[in-house]
């Protein structure tokens, strides 16, 4: 039977006025405070030993420059396929229309013409121009009517990829073609978790110009001139060239096929090639492959480089898109998709996670998409049993195919929010412990039940049986 003091639960919480854990409850979680509280979610668990996400790295948000529709006219490109109208060229009044395909050297055959004309990175009234004047050229048609049509526009086209409904290789059909256009034609994204859209874009090369080269030293050659023919060369040799020490004399370390005219880096190049030098450099531009292939035929045996990341030649850009706020209309996302751009929908989260140790429902829990985070699991087990300690939790992460890092952290810090939430990965084992004062802890709170008021249970267990009194 049960005994009651007369004291009710609502009188008692009325008396304390204050929002607080059970005393003998350590496996209560919650913050109890009213002021809000805004705190960061990280990913990783132990940044000194766990490496950063790397995964488009190089991502920047998008420029006013990128907002900027192209207006320009289209420039043919390699693999297009052109339509091309002459006049007179079987006889007079005759008109003559031949579908020619643009090469990889970028050039055109035409009829009558020994030489092919070139096509690739002109207009279509440029192409026009350079074909009239082909004829005029191999006195075949003096005033030529010609017209171009490009039916199939290889160098307009984007691709997209990734969690989009039809992926693959699509035109631009107009000028201001913008990111929501190129959705519409991959028919959306497949998954409401998207996070990031990528467009990675090819940075066309500015027009290279010839440096003037030095004049020779004595000749009193302006610059960017040579001198004349037949006039004896003046130019100093390799060893007037080479830096002198303090003791006067050239060191040993410069080569003597390195040529009198040549920057540190090239000299740099050319000791690599002889030996000479550390062979952790990277060759990037077309002078120091020349030289080192000059220096190669020498028969000076060449050291392996080893593999790097690809250089500034390759110049290509990647614009971070967020999917959420394109979908709430923040046009400045909406940018215009320009040629040979590739779109990537970047995958949602998927895989297993799993929860074990003192949880009401151990387990393993599946990513559908959506971002998971410690509370989060926590929560799906059904939270913590009678025996959990939240200050002995362990996460045991992969960070490599063969390692994986063990981490102890405090539930109860994290929900009482004095320590950041932390974003769960794929394979994250969640082990919630305990300890040997954790059963004590239980049968004590056990023992002491809240009915109506204060009370305990009385046992007749513990009571003496007439029959046992008799004996």
């Amino acid at each position: 039977m049960a005994v009651g003091h007369g004291v009710s639960l609502c009188a008692l919480t009325m008396v304390c006025g204050c929002e607080t854990k059970g005393f003998i409850d350590p496996t209560e979680l919650g913050r109890y405070k009213h002021d809000p509280l805004v705190l960061p979610i990280v990913s990783q668990i132990d940044p000194a030993v766990e490496e950063a996400d790397n995964q488009w790295a190089r991502a920047t948000e998008p420029t006013a420059e990128d907002l900027k529709p192209s207006t320009a006219d289209y420039r043919i490109s390699r693999n297009d396929l052109l339509n091309i109208t002459l006049s007179d060229i079987n006889g007079p009044n005759t008109e003559t229309v031949k579908q020619s395909r643009v090469t990889e050297s970028g050039n055109i055959s035409l009829p009558y013409l020994d030489q092919p004309v070139h096509a690739e990175g002109s207009t279509e009234i440029q192409l026009e121009q350079s074909i009239i004047e082909a004829y005029k050229n191999a006195n075949l048609i003096q005033h030529a009517q010609v017209s171009v049509t490009v039916i199939e526009a290889r160098g307009r086209a984007f691709s997209i990829l990734g969690s989009i409904t039809q992926p693959g290789e699509y035109g631009i059909v107009e000028s201001d073609f913008r990111l929501l256009n190129a959705l519409v034609l991959g028919r959306n994204v497949i998954s409401p978790f998207v996070d990031y859209i990528y467009v990675v874009r090819k940075i066309e090369e500015p027009a290279t110009t010839t440096q003037p080269t030095a004049p020779a030293i004595g000749t009193g050659t302006a610059p960017g001139t040579t001198a004349p023919a037949g006039s004896p060369s003046t130019a100093p040799s390799s060893d007037e060239l080479a830096p002198k020490t303090d003791a006067g004399t050239a060191p040993d370390v410069v080569a003597a096929n390195v040529p009198a005219q040549v920057s540190p880096q090239e000299q740099h190049v050319v000791k690599l090639a002889a030996g000479t030098e550390s062979p952790a450099v990277s060759v990037s531009d077309s002078t120091s492959h020349a030289m080192l292939a000059q220096a190669n035929q020498t028969g000076t045996p060449q050291q392996f480089d080893g593999f790097h990341e690809p250089g500034p030649l390759q110049r290509e850009r990647i614009i971070r898109i967020p999917y959420e706020a394109l979908k709430r209309g923040e046009l400045q996302y909406n940018i215009p998709i320009r040629p040979h751009d590739v779109i990537y929908v970047a995958d949602p989260i998927t895989g297993f996670y799993y929860v074990g140790g003192h949880v009401t429902r151990p387990g393993a829990y599946t990513f559908s998409g959506q971002k998971v985070t410690l509370k989060d699991a926590i929560i799906a087990a059904s939270m913590l049993d009678g025996l959990a300690i939240p200050q002995r939790t362990d996460i045991i992460r992969r960070i490599r195919p063969d390692a994986e890092i063990f981490v102890r952290v405090d539930l109860d810090k994290i929900f009482s929010g004095q320590q950041p939430d932390l974003y769960l990965k794929p394979d994250d084992k969640i082990l919630v412990g305990t300890n040997a004062m954790a059963p004590f802890i239980a049968a004590a709170r056990g023992a002491f039940r809240l009915t109506y008021g204060f009370g305990f249970l009385y046992d007749r267990n513990f009571a003496y049986s007439s029959a046992l009194q008799g004996l």
